[in-house]
């Protein structure tokens, strides 16, 4: 198998694509989710080569080797990684991998945006699957965990609008992180609409097939903020635990990801069923 890393160049950032050409297999994307960098998705980029995949995964803009870090002249919000991000990431793939991926996988913020790219008809002739991803509106929320979330989307806006970028790390969520992601974020926790959506009107979805993983206990993307983010779609929404590992199983599960790969893998090869 053969490595090569591609350099995206998106706004003030520069952003390492790695991929790995496995024989003439179909490619598969990963998005990572907020502040996690791509190195530590090594064990699902093995299991997809395991099953035949080439595969491609990119950082997010200002994280891990993606530099510079963010900040007031280094910014960008859920418009600009859907509807600028997205399309350059795959014209770049387009050249070394003709057709562009098969299989586009986001965790978390990665699958919100992929499946809004996905919305706008932006991803090609790709299968989307999302694991731990959910749309943010706080009613998918109940009790204690709705007020935390509510606590935390305001303490993001206000401390982004402050800093010129969201302090992360310091707070236990996400790391550095973009001050337009954040507020964002945080105004679509409120209203119950990512900032995508307010331009699709009334179309119809594309007819994109779509799977959307929810772990059963995770706090940051309960079933119910899966279900919404699939209807975005029309996809098919699935509910899979992460068995005895350890930890919150929104990040645990990419440290044993081959029960949810055999999943998707299985998925894949067969016609998807639409959600209710």
């Amino acid at each position: 198998m053969h490595q090569e890393i591609l350099d995206l160049d998106f706004g003030a950032f520069q952003v390492p694509v790695t991929t790995v050409r496995n024989a003439s297999g179909p490619l598969a994307l990963v998005v990572p989710a907020m502040g996690i960098p791509a190195n530590r998705y090594r064990r699902l980029l093995e299991e997809l080569q395991q099953l035949g995949y080439s595969t491609a995964i990119t950082e997010l803009p200002g994280t891990g080797e993606s530099l510079p870090r963010p900040s007031r002249n280094a910014d960008y919000g859920y418009n600009d990684l859907v509807f600028s991000f997205f399309p350059q990431l795959l014209a770049l793939l387009e050249k070394p991998f003709p057709g562009g991926p098969a299989l586009i996988l986001g965790h978390s913020i990665g699958g919100q945006a992929s499946t809004l790219a996905a919305r706008a008809g932006l991803t090609g002739n790709a299968k989307v699957v999302t694991i731990a991803a959910g749309h943010v509106d706080y009613r998918s929320w109940q009790g204690r965990q709705r007020y935390a979330l509510l606590a935390l989307a305001a303490v993001a806006s206000v401390t982004s609008s402050l800093l010129g970028y969201f302090p992360g790390a310091r707070v236990g969520f996400g790391w550095r992180e973009a001050r337009r992601l954040m507020k964002d974020w945080s105004s679509a926790i409120f209203n119950g609409r990512f900032a995508p959506e307010k331009t699709f009107g009334e179309r119809q979805p594309t007819k994109q097939p779509s799977l959307h993983i929810a772990l059963t206990g995770d706090p940051f993307a309960p079933v119910q903020a899966t279900r919404k983010l699939a209807s975005i779609v029309g996809g098919e929404t699935r509910e899979l635990t992460t068995g005895h590992l350890k930890g919150n199983p929104h990040l645990s599960w990419i440290k044993n990801p081959r029960p949810i790969i055999a999943t998707v893998d299985s998925w894949m090869n067969q016609p998807p069923v639409a959600s209710p």
